[in-house]
This record gives C-alpha cells, sequence and structure tokens, in this order.
C-alpha cells in the first residue's frame, strides 16, 4: 500500500515537473528568433545605454586621431606613427561606419534570423517523453521513467540557459558596436575592431548552430524507442545536448572567436585555488632547500679552510724526496683549498 502511494506522488511530482519544463522551455524559444527589439522591448535601458556608448565612440575616434596624430609629429623623437593621410583616411572613413554601426548589425541580425526563419523555429515544446510501455513488464518502469524523464528535462533546460546566455552576449555586442568601430580609426588599433568584428560574426554563427542543434534534440526526442534501444536513445540525447554546449568550443577550434559561455564562475574555484596553494607551497620548500644547502655548503667550505694551511704527513714525506733530488736543505710541505681541490706546496728555507 505504500509503494502504491510513494508511486503515486512521485508520478504526479513528476507530472507537475514536466508540465514546468515544457512552459518554461516553450517560453525560452523566442530568444532563438534573433529579434533584436525582443531585447529592447524587455530592457528599456539598453536604448539610453546605446546612445551613451555612441558619444563615447565617438570621443574615442576623435582622441585617437589626436593621439596618432602626435605621435606622428614626434616621430624624429623616437616615436613610431602612422602616415598622417592615411590616419585621417581611414579616421574620415571609420567616422561614417561609426554613425551607421546600429544599422550595420542590424543587417548582420537579420541575415543569421533570415536563416533561423528557414529552419522554422517550433512555436512551443510539445515532447513525449519515457513512458512506462517502453520497459514492457519491468516493476521499477515507473521509476526509470521518472529518472530518465529528469534527466532530459535537466539537461535540455540547460541547454536554452546557455543559449540565452549567447543571445544576451550577442545583443551587448550590437550594443557596443560603436565602440569598436571607433578603434578601427587607426592602424595601431584596428586589432580591436577586428577582434569584435570576428567575434560579432562568430555568435551569429554560433545562434544558428544553436538551432540546428536543438531541430535535432526535437527530432530525437519526436520518436521514443521500446525495449532495450532505449539505453542508445538516452545516450544519443545526451550526447546530442552535450556537443551542442560545446559548439562555442568547437567553433573556436576551426578559426572563429564567439564567446565561451555555460561555464559558471565557482565551478573552476577550488581547483584554482589548490594549484596556487600547492604552488605557493611548493616555491616555499625548494627556495627553503635552496637556503639550507647553500649554508650547508658554505660552513663545509669555512670549516675546511678555517685555521690557514694544514700539515700534512704524506705530502711533507713527497716533498722530502723532491728536495733530496733538487738539492734543497731543508723543506716544509703545506696543503691549500684551491679550484675545487687540495694543492701541495713546497716551501725551501
Amino acid at each position: 500500500m505504500l509503494e502504491l502511494i510513494f508511486q503515486g506522488f512521485m508520478e504526479w511530482a513528476y507530472g507537475l515537473a514536466l508540465e514546468c519544463w515544457e512552459y518554461f522551455s516553450s517560453s525560452l524559444l523566442d530568444i532563438m528568433s534573433m529579434d533584436y527589439a525582443y531585447m529592447k522591448s524587455h530592457v528599456p535601458v539598453m536604448v539610453s545605454i546605446a546612445q551613451v556608448l555612441l558619444a563615447v565612440g565617438w570621443a574615442l575616434l576623435i582622441g585617437n586621431l589626436v593621439f596618432q596624430a602626435l605621435k606622428s609629429m614626434a616621430v624624429g623623437l623616437g616615436f613610431e606613427g602612422e602616415d598622417p593621410k592615411l590616419l585621417f583616411t581611414r579616421t574620415f572613413v571609420f567616422a561614417f561606419l561609426l554613425m551607421a554601426s546600429p544599422q550595420i548589425c542590424e543587417v548582420g541580425l537579420s541575415l543569421t534570423a533570415g536563416i533561423i526563419e528557414l529552419l522554422e523555429i517550433p512555436d512551443a515544446i510539445n515532447v513525449t517523453l519515457v513512458d512506462e510501455g517502453v520497459f514492457g513488464s519491468l516493476g521499477a518502469a515507473w521509476l526509470l521513467v521518472i529518472i530518465f524523464g529528469l534527466i532530459i528535462m535537466l539537461k535540455v533546460f540547460r541547454l536554452l540557459l546557455e543559449i540565452a546566455e549567447r543571445y544576451v552576449i550577442l545583443a551587448v555586442l550590437t550594443m557596443t558596436a560603436p565602440l569598436a568601430f571607433a578603434m578601427g580609426g587607426s592602424k595601431s588599433t584596428s586589432e580591436i575592431f577586428g577582434g569584435w568584428c570576428r567575434m560579432f560574426g562568430s555568435m551569429c554563427t554560433l545562434m544558428v548552430t544553436n538551432v540546428i542543434f536543438f531541430k535535432m534534440l526535437l527530432s530525437v526526442l519526436s520518436n521514443v524507442p521500446s525495449g532495450l534501444d532505449i539505453i542508445p536513445w538516452i545516450v544519443l540525447v545526451l550526447t546530442i545536448v552535450k556537443v551542442a554546449r560545446k559548439a562555442d568550443a568547437i567553433i573556436t577550434r576551426i578559426g572563429l572567436n564567439p564567446a565561451i559561455t555555460g561555464d559558471s564562475l565557482g565551478r573552476g574555484f577550488p581547483g584554482t585555488l589548490t594549484y596556487l596553494v600547492m604552488r605557493s607551497a611548493t616555491s616555499h620548500i625548494t627556495k627553503a632547500i635552496g637556503k639550507s644547502t647553500g649554508k650547508g655548503n658554505r660552513g663545509a667550505a669555512s670549516g675546511s679552510t678555517t685555521g690557514g694551511p694544514r700539515r700534512s704527513v704524506r705530502s711533507a714525506q713527497c716533498c722530502r724526496s723532491y728536495c733530496k733530488l733538487s738539492g734543497l736543505s731543508s723543506h716544509t710541505a703545506t696543503e691549500y683549498f684551491a679550484g675545487g681541490g687540495w694543492t701541495r706546496l713546497c716551501f725551501s728555507a
């Protein structure tokens, strides 16, 4: 009796979670339409921020022109400057591009939205997940249905949140376009403009890739197999979601420059903290060992050399034989530590 009550409660909670998932997932589909008006309507402050950034872009363009012109006039003092003709020509051209930067971004977003429209995004998500009939006469079929269903819902919802992050980044890139166009006025700062162009184009490409993976995911979820084929089907669903979340890294590998999203700020903190602690400890240990070794060597050297020269019986005997052959009447043998070894010296009276 208790088992039936528990099973009924879990199935009821699972049904509520499934309805909430379908509602939130259908609501997040609007972010795939690439309609910049959606962000403007829901974040009205973006309009005023865009106007402020447009004014800042003009200030950067003019300020960069003055700075580069001063550097060109100081070429004789050793500074590297640009050709004044090319400098003023680039500034003149990018002044018009700066003025039309919102329209240029709108063209790029419209092209991306056209491709997405051809892919036909659904208006709502109505997906039938795993049911008990898939597992046949298995007694714990209801539990497997809940587990597999929750895994799929969680993975897909995280994918939609990551797509929303990419959409917000693309909106911010569109809003900061005047600053990027202002940096194209001179050759020395043109790399900033080129980097913005690569990221903007890469993010537009990434949004199209998101729709492709999402369409593939909906197609897989619409055909639920039965029997043992359910295990490879679950693996396929999870693989599609995982690859879709890594689409930004995959695009980066082929030479584009999208923004990397999806990793929370605190995920890599424990590993980074551990690395810093271990690195600091290793550095202190290495320094302590080096200091102790250095002191030991200096102590051995000083202990060996203190007291000046030392008398060696064996050296004296060898030196006595040498002196007899040389005809010396008196002699003494002394050893000194020099050049990494002991050196024997013979002195005659």
